[in-house]
This record gives structure tokens, sequence and C-alpha cells, in this order.
């Protein structure tokens, strides 16, 4: 990752290493015992896991130094990198639930680190992934009357390489040797939100998820 896109990520307020997603805790299996947990940021979601579902080892990759240190004082282990880049010297099958928790789209080439992931995921375990869905209306209308810019944080986050709508979501997991098990939905639920989707007798509810969440298992 070039210096420049470390310095985006270094000027992040420390509540985006830090966030308590309970969409995603819910998910994670209780008989897990083995969890991987890739862009873990400060290991908060992956602590709270830990002794929610007394989970026997836990461990953390986040490439942001300073989120990877808080991390490592609540986590079994924590590794300071790029999971693009660095080799995990774990086994075939060694974990029973990983998390990917909005990273693909941070990554050079997501298809590779999905496949790796899919070695390191035993056979009945699952990946639990979250990414922005770039169909909301929002960044559809900046693109319509071209005011379309990056952002600090959210769909148009200025650290985002890549861009997904529901369809290449499913092409990308398809692809490399997942199968969907469930997919769930943050939207966006302003009154301006529910009336859009009551006018248009429920069409709009597409345009209105911002991000999708999918619990996968291998084929």
């Amino acid at each position: 990752m070039s210096s420049h896109n470390n310095s985006q990520y270094a000027e992040k307020d420390d509540s985006y290493y830090g966030l308590i997603r309970e969409e995603i805790l819910n998910l994670i299996p209780s008989s897990t015992k083995r969890l991987l947990d890739i862009g873990c940021g400060m290991g908060t979601i992956s602590s709270i896991a830990k002794k929610k579902f007394n989970i026997k080892e836990v461990i953390g990759i986040e490439k942001f130094e300073n989120a990877a240190s808080v991390a490592s004082t609540k986590l079994d282990k924590v590794i300071c990198g790029d999971i693009e880049s660095i080799q995990l010297e774990y086994s075939n099958n060694y974990f029973d639930c990983i998390l990917c928790a909005d990273v693909f789209e941070h990554l050079i080439n997501p298809e590779n680190v999905v496949r790796k992931l899919h070695h390191l995921l035993s056979d009945n375990g699952v990946m639990i992934t979250s990414l922005p869905n770039i169909r909301h209306i929002v960044p559809l209308l900046k693109i319509i009357f071209d005011r379309l810019e990056y952002e600090e944080s959210g769909i148009l986050d200025k650290t985002h390489l890549h861009f997904y709508t529901l369809h290449t979501m499913k092409k990308m997991f398809l692809e490399t040797g997942f199968e969907i098990q469930r997919i769930e939905n943050n939207r966006s639920r302003s009154l301006k939100f529910k009336i859009a989707n009551i006018i248009t007798l429920g069409l709009f509810k597409p345009f209105s998820i911002y991000q999708y969440i999918f619990v996968l298992k291998k084929m």
C-alpha cells in the first residue's frame, strides 16, 4: 500500500476502528472455537464475541498500527499487516469463523484474498462479510447530478478501491468457491426513505440499502 493511502487511514477518527457491530455479532455461530477477524480495527467486535461465545482462539489482522496495538490487548494474537501481502501461518481449514466487515472494498485484488480465506475456513465454518452498496440512492443521485466526490467514511469512503452492487457481490463470492447461506442488509430508515418506499409500493427499497451482509460457506 502506498504511503498516501496509509496517511488516509491514519487520518481517520478512532471511532472508525472501534465500532460495535451488533448485526455482525449476531451472525457469529455460538459453536465458534477459532475466529479470524480481518481488518479487526481495535478488536471491538471480536473481543466481545470471544467473551460472549467463550471462543478458544481469536486472531486479528489489522494494517493500521495504532488500531492493531489496541486490539493486541484484547485478542489472543494480532498481526499488523496487509491481508493482501502477509503470509498466514495457519493450516487449511483452521478457522471455523472468519469475519471480514467492510474489508474487500479497500483491497487491490479482493478476489485473491477471498480465495486465500477459502482455504483457511473449515468445511463446516462460516465467513461473515459486509460490503457497501453503490446502488444506494445517494451516490446514484450524486452521479446523475455530477456531484460525485469521495468522503471520510460511508459508501464513498476515500479509501475504497472497489464499488459493488448486490449482483457483483454475489458474483465474487460464487466465483471464489463460496455458497451464500444468508443475506442481511442495513437500510436508510429516515422519514423520507419510508415515504419513498410507500409511494413506490416497495420498489424503492433496494435503493435505500447502503450495506449488505453475507453469511458464506464453502461449496
